[in-house]
């Protein structure tokens, strides 16, 4: 058994966190460009393109309670979770790639039943590898500054991921020419992106002795309900479902302000993920100080009111607006976001945890697949709503994205600013009933366990 008071090298904490740039680049490559890619290119119309993303993303999340089932099974000269990160490493990269190399078909049934295909398998590739890869640092370590030192690189490299797939990716298709080559030359580059990133973890963790474990013989059923029974887990369910819908639907918008409301192109975004990724890496220094002296919880309510209050500032926004406007709402995102990203993480740990000094029972993988699965249902849903507010206000797919009517201007604004508002508002109402705390969680001893 892995002695738990022993400090993991800081070079497996930087290997580790380098997986998050992959599954985060992963993500927002097609949250950012996938609608685009799909209504301008496939020329799907905008509600059936945002609901065929959400449709893949839902079913697929039924996989994810099946994996961490599986992983906390498995046996192998690598361990439990070793070997689907590079299973999932593979098939990530090889479907980033194939989703933006898509054909446009004979007949639009086609074509949609294929994008279709492509985006289940593409959240398929997410699933093998995120589920194992989020397991770990629970089993890494039970020392709480550590945990918060293990996450602190997990936001720093989720930052440098959403800046590559929210801000590179966009620039590479600006200067390709938005058009099917463009897109092409995105998902190849970006392919190999996620799979160096996700394969560094893979290697980078390769002697860390993780933690034994005494495996629960329950039924999956039974296990994903009992989960539930963990207040402390569900309530922060609550409130991760409704943040990442907020976070969706603003990534999944940011092109379409762009183009839509600024009147410019997709080099906005480039400023924007810039400025965004170097401040991330400033505040996030600061909050991990800071976690030495206030309560996790603390320091997560504060994250969320202040992005709440940043993410008003953008209804401010017009085409005549000092081009200055861009780069200090970055700087305000990333302060609060890095605390969100930061305390969340750290927290959901800790609550992971308490499972075990509870029960007894090693079921990480479980209790991660759950997450995994909250996650894709909060991001499944901006997509859907997004398309469908492009579809009511009366998006044009065959204008220039500059070029679309007043009222598309209003669906990109609801779904930029009104939606994230209004989950993280409500998030709140679950956070403030979160009463884990450091001392409450060493307080609590496995069955058997000496105090």
């Amino acid at each position: 058994m892995r002695d738990s008071t022993a400090r993991i090298p800081r070079r497996v904490h930087l290997a580790w966190g380098v997986g998050s740039l992959g599954t985060i680049a992963y993500i927002n490559t097609v949250t950012a460009l996938g609608l685009i890619f799909l209504t301008t290119v496939l020329d799907i119309d905008p509600g059936i393109a945002g609901t065929l993303m959400t449709a893949a993303r839902v079913f697929d999340a039924f996989s994810d309670p099946a994996m961490g089932y599986l992983t906390d099974r498995t046996r192998s000269r690598w361990g439990r979770r070793r070997p689907w990160l590079l299973v999932g490493a593979l098939v990530c990269g090889v479907m980033l790639a194939a989703f933006y190399a898509a054909p446009k078909l004979d007949t639009t049934a086609a074509t949609t039943a294929f994008a279709l295909l492509l985006l289940v398998g593409y959240s398929l590739g997410f699933t093998i590898f995120n589920v194992p890869y989020m397991t770990m640092p629970i089993e890494m370590s039970r020392d709480h500054q550590e945990r918060v030192s293990i996450m602190s690189w997990r936001v720093l490299f989720m930052s440098i991921g959403a800046y590559a797939g929210s801000s590179i990716a966009p620039a590479v298709l600006e200067l390709s020419g938005r058009n099917a080559a463009g897109f092409k030359s995105v998902g190849m580059i970006f392919g190999a992106l996620v799979f160096c990133a996700m394969a560094t973890a893979f290697l980078g963790t390769a002697r860390v002795p993780l933690s034994e474990y005494r495996a629960s013989h329950l039924p999956l059923r039974e296990q994903i309900r009992s989960a539930f029974d963990n207040r402390p887990f569900a309530l922060l369910m609550g409130v991760k479902v409704l943040q990442f819908i907020g976070i969706a639907a603003n990534s999944g918008t940011l092109a379409y302000f762009a183009t839509t409301v600024l009147k410019r192109g997709l080099n906005v975004m480039f400023i924007y993920g810039t400025v965004f990724l170097l401040a991330v890496s400033v505040s996030i220094l600061f909050w991990r100080q800071l976690a030495r002296r206030i309560p996790k919880k603390q320091g997560f309510i504060i994250g969320v009111i202040g992005h709440i209050l940043m993410t008003l500032t953008w209804l401010s926004s017009t085409p005549a607006e000092p081009e200055i406007f861009v780069p200090l709402r970055a700087i305000g995102q990333a302060f609060f976001s890095s605390a969100i990203l930061l305390y969340g993480q750290a927290v959901w740990v800790d609550a992971v945890d308490y499972d075990y000094r509870r029960t007894g029972l090693r079921r990480e993988g479980l209790f991660t697949s759950v997450y995994v699965f909250v996650e894709r249902l909060g991001y499944s849903m901006a997509p859907m709503v997004l398309g469908l507010l492009l579809q009511w206000f009366k998006f044009d797919k065959r204008l220039p994205l500059e070029q679309q009517p007043q009222s598309a201007s209003t669906a990109v604004m609801v779904s930029l600013v009104a939606v994230p508002v209004i989950t993280f508002a409500l998030s709140l109402i679950f956070l403030a009933k979160y009463d884990l705390t450091d001392e409450k969680l060493d307080a609590t001893h496995p069955p058997g366990a000496m105090p």
